[in-house]
């Protein structure tokens, strides 16, 4: 084999390497991130991944691309001396790989600081709704602000109704072991657990039916414990709402 075609056969072999990694970012991103986000909560812990997953794939990329390249450059060649030159090393270029990652470190810190309130912190007039986790479902009954009659349940127990682009805060129970309530689409996770009353809010911007699962493993019925949230435009929660006073 001629060395032309030995430099195509390395030059489609690295390609075929780095072209599915130059898209990975975008791809690891979609299977990490909130399923389809639809609210600032979810758009917020999507940012956030991404940022995280970009950030590694490049680090990755410019490695990886740059031992390759010193690979090919720096072979072992005939008429080349097979022992490299002997260096002492770069002070330069020690601070430099030391301090880059530090700064890439503090960051992203920074960035998932700044968007944590957007995860964390329900807005003041938010519609409270308070889950009840017990093995193996959620119930729901509504609080403060939601247009319903405190302590009303939905008119089906386990399906929470909301209205659309209005913020909900959950206040959540459980009653016998710890669960997870976890809507992707919609927000974080929050644990359920016995004794104590942990917080999480969304809001969302479209009206739709969104799924999902208890993500603690709960007992024999995990696996049943699904989530259902209907998101109904405002006139058709004003209705809804009026069935429940």
């Amino acid at each position: 084999m001629t060395v032309a075609s030995r430099l195509r056969t390395l030059a489609a072999a690295v390609t075929a390497v780095v072209a599915p990694l130059a898209l990975a970012p975008a791809a690891l991103a979609d299977t990490a991130t909130p399923e389809n986000p639809v609210g600032p909560a979810s758009h917020a812990i999507d940012n956030i991944y991404r940022a995280v997953i970009g950030t590694t794939m490049v680090i990755f990329i410019l490695v990886g691309g740059w031992l390759v390249y010193s690979a090919i450059r720096f072979r072992a060649r005939p008429g080349r001396p097979i022992e490299p030159p002997q260096v002492h090393g770069s002070s330069r270029l020690e601070w430099g790989w030391t301090i880059v990652p530090v700064l890439i470190l503090i960051g992203l810190a920074g960035y998932t600081f700044h968007k944590l309130p957007d995860v964390k912190d329900a807005p003041a007039d938010s519609m409270v709704v308070n889950v009840v986790a017990q093995q193996f479902q959620f119930s729901y009954v509504y609080g403060a602000n939601s247009g319903a009659a405190e302590g009303k349940p939905p008119s089906t127990a386990t399906t929470l109704v909301v209205p659309e682009d209005t913020p909900v805060k959950l206040e959540v129970h459980a009653k016998d072991v710890v669960h997870d309530w976890w809507v992707p689409s919609l927000g974080p996770k929050i644990d359920a657990i016995p004794g104590q009353t942990t917080t999480t809010w969304f809001e969302a911007n479209e009206p739709g039916t969104y799924h999902g699962q208890c993500a603690e493993f709960c007992g024999v019925g995990h696996s049943t414990m699904a989530i259902t949230v209907k998101v109904v435009p405002a006139a058709e929660w004003e209705s809804f709402a009026g069935g429940l006073k």
